[in-house]
């Protein structure tokens, strides 16, 4: 039996291990999925434990994603313009990383969905793979709003460089740049934490309803209840999306990495969601 797994801290409420341990049972491969909850002044052992272990592949989650780098012999390209590996395959001895959060994000979204225009609220590891995967799936304009902080400039750069030139920086607090993206937004995306514990929501309901009506608003929160922003747009005939089709998809895309074969999307929704 072979090993993969899930490097992170705190793992234990991931729903990775039941994921892809349905689709290896599904795909009768002989392999397992195991959680490995590693404190930060534990994570170099546990690289040199998962070698020993002749482990085939693993996910890297929160806050391993950049950190992994330094350990591995080769990242793909999108995962260098990222700095953040998500996924990792023995190849050949070597551990090969690369990253399919972005790819997991943008395959959810109905084909038929306008995505010329976005709003992305947030600039942490998932509104980042979000931007960077973009410009391959039709997005031509990208509005980042973020919190005001000391390396804004530097932001601004980056936000620049990983989007391929199609993504700007806004300050949050800015109503006038935000009012004028909501008028033209065919999607709105918060890949923030905010609403996950509670009711806090980033958006008033007056500017969620200044969104075009084919707009889709997009929480990547994955939680059983709905969150407050989803509500509010449901409330206003706005289409939504929580962030389990995303978790699908950049664990089915994974999946297809290590086996090299495709991987069921339905049955790995239903095992985390039934």
């Amino acid at each position: 039996m072979t090993l993969y797994g899930l490097l992170a801290y705190p793992a234990g409420h991931s729903l990775s291990p039941k994921m892809q341990n349905t689709m290896i049972n599904a795909a009768q491969i002989d392999a397992y999925y195991q959680a490995f909850d590693v404190a930060p002044q534990l994570f170099e052992q546990a690289i040199v434990g998962l070698k020993t272990l002749q482990i085939n592949g693993f996910n890297v989650s929160t806050p391993y994603k950049n950190q992994i780098i330094n350990y591995l012999d080769d990242i793909s390209p999108l995962a260098q313009r990222l700095q953040a590996v998500n996924t990792v395959k023995r190849i050949k001895n070597r551990l090969v990383g690369t990253n399919t959060d972005g790819d997991g994000f943008w395959q959810s979204i109905k084909r038929q969905q306008p995505k010329e225009n976005i709003v992305v609220i947030g600039t942490g590891g998932a509104a980042r793979a979000i931007i960077a995967s973009a410009r391959e799936y039709g997005v031509r304009n990208i509005s980042v709003f973020n919190r005001a902080h000391q390396n804004w400039s530097q932001r601004e750069t980056e936000i620049a460089y990983l989007s391929q030139g199609i993504g700007h920086l806004e300050d949050l607090a800015d109503n006038q740049a935000l009012t004028q993206a909501l008028l033209q937004t065919d999607m709105l995306v918060n890949a923030t934490t905010v609403g996950m514990n509670d009711a806090r929501t980033l958006l008033t309901d007056y500017q969620l309803s200044l969104m075009p009506l084919h707009s889709l608003v997009v929480d990547i929160i994955y939680r059983n209840q709905q969150t407050v922003l989803l509500k509010s747009a449901s409330q206003r005939g706005l289409l939504t999306m929580n962030g389990i089709p995303m978790l699908v998809n950049q664990g089915a895309l994974s999946f297809e990495y290590w086996f090299d074969q495709p991987a069921d999307r339905l049955l790995m929704a239903k095992a985390i969601t039934s």
